[in-house]
Order: C-alpha cells, then structure tokens, then sequence
C-alpha cells in the first residue's frame, strides 16, 4: 500500500482510536532509540581509565569494541523468531530490560571477565531493540516512515552523543562504576513504557479485528495488527538485494563501531586529553545527527541511492586520512567522520523504504542487522590488533579502514536503485528493478 493511501485510510473516523495508541508508540519508540548507541558510548570514553584498574591491553580494548558486533549478530538473526513468540511489544521491552539491567550489573564488575560478560547482556538488549525498532515504525506509522525514521535517529544520536561528552568529568567526580550504571535509568524507563504499549495493544486488539472484519479498515491499513501483511515469498537469505545490503550495512558498521572504540585511543595519542578525545566522539555523532536529519528523506525519495552513500563514504577517507595526518585539526576531521556516520542512518532507513510490509521490515531488518554485524566483526579488533603487531597505525588505516570503504563504494552502487525485498524474493531471478 502506498503512503498516501495508508494515510487516506488513517483520515477515517474508524481508524482514529489509534492515534492514542500511537502517541505512547511514538514515546516508547523515542525513549527506546536513545538506548541503543548509549550502552557503547558510555564505556569507550573510560576504556583508559578502566583499563588502569583491570589492566588492558590494546586488544582487550579491541574485544570490547567488538562486543556489539556479536550480539548485533547474532541476536539480529534471532530476534525476528522471538518477535514471533512474543510479539514485537513485549520484545522491545525486554531489549530494554536487559539493556538496564545488564548496566547496573557491569558497574559492579570486579574484574576485566566479569565486565566483558555484562556488557554483554547489556549489549543483548541493545541488539533485539535495534532489530524490532524499523518492523514497530512500519508497524505503527506506515503513513509517516520518513518522519519516523528522522525521530528514530534522532534520538539514537543523542543518545550516542551525550555519554562521550560527560562520562570523563562524571567518572572523575563520582568514579567510573557510577558514571557506567547512571545510565541504565533511560532504558529501564523504555522498559516500562513498552510493557504499558503491550497492555494496550492486547486490549485494543479486539476492537481492531472488529473493524477490519466490518470493512472499515482494510487488512493492511493503519494500525499494527493490519500492518504486518505476508512478507516476503522466499526465505531472506535466499534473496540477493538483502546480501548487498547486509554487506553496506555491515562495512558502515565497521567503521562506526572502529570509531567509537579507538577515536580516543588516537586522539589521546596524538597529544589531546581523554576529555578532548571525548568530546570529539560527541562531535562526530553531533555532526552525524545534523547530517542525518536530511538523510531519511533524502533516501526514501532518491530513485539512486548510491550518491547519497558515496558522500558519506567520502566523509570516512577525508577524516580517517585528517586524524592519521593532521590530529591537531580534530574538530575538521571529527565533523568529516560524522559525515560518515550519518550512512548508519541511511542504512536503517533503507530497511523500511525496500519493504512494503511490517513482516517484510521485520525479516528485512533482522537479516541486514545480523549479517551485517557479523560482516562487521573484524573492525575494531583487527584496527588493535594491527596496531600491536606492527607498532603504528598505518596498517590499521589503510587496510581495515581504506579496505572496508572501498568494498562499501563498490556494493552502494551495485545496490544503487531501490526496490522492495518482497518484490525480489518474488522474482524469478534477483536481477534488480528494472
């Protein structure tokens, strides 16, 4: 169904008991989103202060920049059975239980093992909201995706953006374990909203299958018991276009997740302080959400995509090549990488624009997320690793962060012009649009 229609169909008086329905959706969905970067970039700026008390070595710093890589991986490929068995209500609150809990519990971490294993879980809940946010957008504003999209990234910019800049002066007045479980205040309030979302969607659910059944609402109009329709005809993994872009996904990936583990490291070791480093994380993501505030728009009306990619691509070499050369100019190079960045969010939005369906969304997402992730891997640990074994950063630049965006220029254009995934896995052969 196209966008006018579905809001067409939203206009009806019959569909319009839904609008209290989206209003904790939409707030739900907000506070949700600024948990989803926040369990990273709330411990990246302490890894020096951290690693002092525990002893790390650069590729334990490696390790902890890959642990969102797995379990976006891993729970990004899952979370689609579990949206199945619990509905997609009841997993985004138990993304952000987890995301919660798994915070406090780190704070309390005795040693390096003991902090590694409760990031995870922390990370867990992080990974099952990034997979079921894009199907609950399409789900509960398929008349409203660009907006959406532009709220989702916002608040998981801010929520990015935010610990980078304070996590140095908070751990420096009240120590680091506070400075980590402070911020599981956001996602236990996530939690709760969507457990309320869930109540009310389960008693609402009654009322909207009567409508549907009158006529009023067709199946596939507004609101989320119509919106999730049949999905894709073959299995995801089947279809090529989710290959491409569970590839540009994850080489975006590789370099945000690189970012946010070493960006300090360099900074710190060109001759800035961890709360310089710091605040120049914060600018790269502040820099992202500026740019990201056009990139939703931008790339569900583009017939190609592949210049609105190849920008930011560009932001990556100009700023990889800035602080590998001219550290002193931080700020420039900060703003060049959140350029870059800001392809995360046209990444996710791409999820949506190529499925027409909540389940489409749904399978779409999981696929793009966890393939990608697991693509994604190799970036912060092999950028440590190299840089252990030979001394410098040379190699780390030129091959993990010069490879990845050279495979990303080439698989953006191959994927250049957007169709739906129910679309491929409905042709004979994945050949593209036209």
């Amino acid at each position: 169904m196209r966008p006018s229609s579905v809001a067409a169909v939203a206009d009806r008086p019959s569909a319009r008991p839904r609008t209290r329905g989206r209003t904790l959706a939409l707030i739900a969905i907000i506070c949700a989103a600024l948990n989803l970067r926040l369990v990273v970039t709330s411990l990246s700026p302490l890894l020096a202060t951290v690693g002092e008390e525990f002893g790390f070595t650069a590729v334990v710093v490696g390790v902890f920049g890959t642990l969102p890589l797995i379990a976006f991986a891993v729970f990004g490929l899952i979370t689609p059975a579990i949206m199945r068995r619990l509905g997609p209500e009841a997993t985004a609150a138990l993304s952000m239980l987890l995301t919660g809990a798994g915070q406090v519990v780190r704070a309390l971490a005795p040693d390096t093992g003991t902090l590694l294993v409760l990031t995870g879980i922390a990370l867990t809940g992080a990974a099952l909201g990034n997979v079921v946010l894009p199907p609950l957008i399409k789900q509960y504003f398929p008349d409203r995706l660009a907006a959406l999209s532009t709220v989702q990234m916002v608040a998981i910019h801010a929520g990015a953006l935010f610990p980078p800049l304070v996590a140095v002066p908070l751990a420096e007045t009240m120590g680091w374990r506070f400075a980590l479980g402070a911020w599981s205040v956001p996602a236990l309030a996530a939690a709760l909203l969507w457990a309320l979302q869930r109540s009310r969607a389960r008693r609402d659910a009654p009322a909207a299958a009567s409508v549907r059944r009158s006529g009023a609402v067709p199946p596939g109009g507004a609101g989320p018991e119509g919106a999730a329709g049949a999905g894709p005809a073959r299995p995801i993994w089947r279809v090529g276009t989710a290959w491409r872009m569970a590839l540009l996904f994850g080489m975006v990936t590789w370099n945000v997740f690189t970012l946010f583990t070493w960006l300090p490291a360099l900074l710190t070791g060109a001759g800035h302080s961890p709360a310089a480093a710091g605040a120049m994380v914060s600018l790269m993501v502040g820099s992202s959400l500026l740019f990201g505030l056009v990139a939703p728009t931008l790339t569900l009306r583009a017939a190609n995509t592949f210049p609105i990619v190849a920008l930011g691509l560009t932001g990556y070499a100009v700023g990889y090549l800035g602080v590998a050369a001219a550290p002193q100019l931080a700020p420039l190079w900060a703003v060049c990488l959140g350029l870059g960045t800001s392809l995360f969010v046209v990444t996710m939005t791409m999820i949506n624009a190529r499925s027409t369906t909540a389940r489409g969304s749904a399978a779409l997402s999981g696929f793009v997320q966890g393939a990608g992730s697991g693509l994604a891997l190799g970036g912060p640990l092999l950028f440590g690793l190299l840089r252990e074994l030979t001394g410098g950063w040379t190699a780390s630049y030129a091959l993990v962060a010069g490879g990845s965006l050279a495979v990303a220029f080439v698989v953006a254009y191959v994927e250049r012009t957007p169709w739906t995934i129910e679309a491929a896995a409905a042709a004979p052969a994945d050949r593209g649009p036209g």
